[in-house]
């Protein structure tokens, strides 16, 4: 009786130990399918990132450009000169170098002519005090300063622009947890900081081209005054 009774409870612990393997095996296969589900929304995850980028890039360049051509706009701009956000043919601005220096088709920059070169048509008559001389050097004088003040506006408006995106870009705040609105605000800035950056180079050259036609300007205003 006492024998038969301790074998039933043998086959209890053994048929017990089998029921806890087999849950234990079924919780490892659980673990191990919960973390396939997770790593498969984790990539489901960057995949929607990626899309959410591609679309938030082509929505702020659209506007951002819509945005600049609006602002072109106010400052009586012609955009339609040149591809993506372009302003007016450069010549405008650097209509004076055909006199005071030769312009690279490729680069835009301005070389200056020495100062022998520069016309003396007043000496043909015989003295530079010819007033037909005097009335045509006038008119050019005029011509190259009022060329100078325009582009001094138009540079001082890219500047203003640069410097208010830049303020904004910096009074965005910066917090430890990553925010979407944040970053596509800051990312639209710098987006439209690059435009106007682009835009300014393209209508004005470089800071080294506007040094190049300043420099002799400045001697031809010198020289006939």
């Amino acid at each position: 009786m006492a024998a038969a009774s301790y074998d039933q409870l043998l086959k209890q612990v053994e048929a017990l130990k089998m029921e806890n393997s087999n849950l234990r095996q079924e919780l490892e296969d659980n673990s191990n399918h919960l973390t396939k589900l997770e790593t498969e929304a984790s990539n489901m995850k960057e995949v929607l990132k990626q899309l959410q980028g591609s679309i938030e890039d082509e929505a702020m360049a659209s506007s951002g450009q819509i945005d600049l051509l609006e602002r072109l706009k106010e400052l009586n701009l012609d955009s339609s000169n040149f591809p993506g956000v372009k302003l007016r043919s450069k010549m405008s601005l650097r209509s004076y170098g055909s006199r005071e220096g030769s312009v690279s088709s490729r680069s835009g920059e301005c070389s200056p002519v020495p100062m022998g070169s520069f016309p003396r048509r007043g000496f043909v008559n015989g003295s530079r005090e010819n007033p037909g001389y005097l009335e045509e050097l006038e008119k050019e004088r005029s011509l190259l300063l009022a060329d100078l003040d325009k582009e001094e506006k138009e540079k001082d408006w890219y500047y203003a622009q640069l410097q208010n995106l830049t303020k904004r870009i910096d009074s965005l705040p910066l917090t430890e947890n990553f925010s979407l609105q944040t970053d596509m605000t800051r990312r639209q800035l710098e987006y439209e900081a690059r435009q106007i950056r682009v835009a300014m180079e393209e209508q004005l050259g470089t800071c080294q081209d506007m040094e190049k036609r300043a420099q002799p300007a400045s001697i031809y205003h010198l020289m006939w005054k």
